[in-house]
């Protein structure tokens, strides 16, 4: 699992019913997407005073007959701190069926999809047709009942919005049972925990690794195990998670199978035991290289950057001499930071020989020439189908270096190793974005939507995917409108995280033809429900630092009929044009 910031939690999740007298259990945090993708998670909700939480299955007798009177009873609560949702944990519910059958019954409530049904599972659930309250502020099941008893549950409601103790009376709802997986009758930890930290996680949480501790063994594991399941159960980790109902097949893909969720949460239930096998953890080897794609052809060290024990430091803008004597082509290109505590992110801009300072720095309008990037976890920039990008003769490279303080005085001497063709590639690849520059986000607003436009005024094919935006990003995604008029979702990212800069390659290219709308549409959160706001009392507009925003959908495509030669005939001609 990948972890930049870790705070430790002790995680207790309720796996009884309440019952009459019972008090209040505690549950842990858990975070889920809706049947129309949203991302819920129950922390977030802290300002409400209480959630309604109804236990939902498609078809349900139990759910559907009491519909008016749920809407009757969420009308009542209007402009009260009171949410209303459901949660979907039945193994043959799909996204898509959840999704149809809300529309054919007229449900608006969210329908918090339960894939692994460990969320249900950890908070008692028995039948469809159950009624949870819950105090997302002190994360407390204070009720639980049926919606056989709405007038047992709208009592509930109004103690838990007073502050007073609920009272809990014995109920039976109506409804058909959760017929929950079953557990492996032992989940080994040597067979099948270590395998998927194996698989997912120890790329970074290694020794020297960027995850703040090592997976060096069992012991190491299960002391860390409560933090695990809380970071699994929230979506934190893997990180740059994406809705895998929707868009494009991409090559990689963040993120734990349901079975995989399911073994490593019931083990670290368990108390996460140990075995007798050797340990696959101990002594695993990674590769003493620095350099991903083996030794690069060219490198260099940017000038040494002093860093600060603490404060938040401005976007630094670093020029590296290329010294080029004739003009590359180039194939990939990595970043290793000289101290990886405190490199947030890269951006590389080209500058020609004619304009060494990047044309539009300060407004941004750089962004869409970059030629490479780096970001913890995400791997060099690599340029597919014998593709590549030119960097012309006297050209030199500008650094947008954006440093993180680490509490300790550092010195960064970050390298860049770039890989070159030995002749011309096939083909050219270019960059593009579709971004909104003019926008104010007002104060404590959570869910401010912006939209860009590109414009594909030639046939091209697209290979990545990069949303950006600063602290109060919320979510992104990517849709392609085709000039027949039809659409589709390429990406969605439904939780976007500043601290993890992703770029998401398609598995394979689409083909975009001449008249395509690419839209990246997505939104701020400037509330204080957003634990990365810097300050929710100011209003925020674009910029460069982090303490203003930006909202952009990078892409990286491939025009048709964009060969070298014809790179290079176009631009003499342009020079030709220029110099009338």
């Amino acid at each position: 699992m990948k972890m930049r910031t870790v705070i430790l939690l002790a995680v207790l999740f309720v796996t009884t019913s309440l019952t009459s007298g019972a008090h209040a259990s505690r549950v842990g945090d858990f975070a889920l997407l809706d049947h129309t993708g949203t991302f819920h998670q129950l922390s977030y909700y802290g300002d409400q005073a209480a959630i309604v939480m109804v236990i939902h299955a498609n078809d349900s007798a139990a759910v559907n007959d009491h519909l008016a009177e749920l809407d009757a009873l969420q009308a009542e609560y209007a402009g009260v701190p009171v949410l209303f949702q459901m949660l979907n944990a039945v193994a043959g519910d799909t996204r898509q069926s959840i999704a149809t059958a809300a529309e054919k019954q007229g449900i608006t409530l969210p329908i918090l999809v339960d894939e692994t049904q460990l969320v249900a599972e950890s908070l008692g659930v028995e039948r469809i047709g159950e009624v949870l309250v819950i105090k997302p502020d002190t994360m407390q099941l204070v009720y639980r009942g049926s919606l056989d008893q709405l007038g047992e549950v709208r009592g509930a409601i109004n103690a838990a919005v007073e502050g007073a103790e609920v009272t809990v009376a014995e109920f039976a709802a109506a409804g058909a049972p959760i017929t929950y997986a079953p557990r492996a009758q032992t989940v080994s930890y040597s067979k099948d925990i270590a395998p998927i930290l194996q698989e997912n996680c120890v790329q970074c949480h290694h020794e020297g690794g960027i995850g703040p501790w090592a997976m060096t063994g069992h012991a190491m594991v299960q002391g860390w195990s409560a933090m695990m399941r809380e970071v699994v159960m929230t979506q934190r980790m893997p990180p740059g998670q994406v809705d895998p109902h929707v868009g494009r097949e991409l090559l990689q893909v963040a993120g734990l199978t349901t079975e995989e969720m399911q073994k490593l949460v019931h083990w670290i239930d368990a108390g996460a035991p140990g075995d007798d096998a050797p340990d696959p953890l101990e002594g695993l080897q990674f590769a003493n290289s620095k350099w991903g794609f083996g030794e690069p052809d060219l490198v260099y060290t940017i000038p040494a950057q002093e860093i600060p024990a603490t404060g938040v430091l401005d976007y630094r803008y670093v020029p590296v001499e290329l010294n080029l004597d004739r003009d590359v082509w180039v194939k990939a290109m990595e970043f290793v930071p000289g101290d990886p505590t405190v490199v947030h992110h890269v951006i590389a801009y080209v500058s020609s020989p004619a304009d060494k300072t990047v044309r539009g720095r300060a407004t941004g309008a750089a962004q869409g020439e970059s030629v490479g990037g780096f970001a913890p976890g995400r791997p060099g920039d690599t340029f597919r189908d014998n593709s590549g990008r030119l960097i012309r003769k006297g050209s030199n490279l500008l650094l947008q270096m954006h440093y993180t303080t680490s509490g300790k005085a550092t010195v960064d001497e970050t390298e860049i190793g770039i890989y070159i063709y030995d002749k011309p590639p096939t083909y050219v690849m270019s960059g593009g974005v579709a971004g909104q520059r003019r926008f104010l986000v007002p104060p404590h607003e959570k869910e401010y939507k912006l939209e860009g436009v590109q414009e594909i005024e030639r046939d091209a094919y697209l290979y990545d995917l990069m949303p950006h935006m600063h602290y109060r990003g919320k979510y992104m995604s990517y849709t392609a409108e085709y000039p027949d008029g039809t659409s589709e979702v390429l990406l969605s990212v439904p939780k976007y995280n500043f601290n993890w800069q992703f770029n998401y390659p398609l598995k394979e290219p689409v083909f975009l033809p001449a008249g395509t709308k690419l839209i990246a549409r997505g939104a701020m959160d400037n509330s204080a429900r957003n634990p990365a706001n810097p300050d929710p009392n100011r209003p925020v507009h674009f910029g460069l630092q982090t303490i203003h925003e930006m909202f952009f959908g990078f892409t990286t495509l491939r025009y048709v009929g964009d060969t070298p030669e014809a790179v290079l005939e176009q631009r003499e001609a342009a020079k030709e044009v220029a110099s009338r």
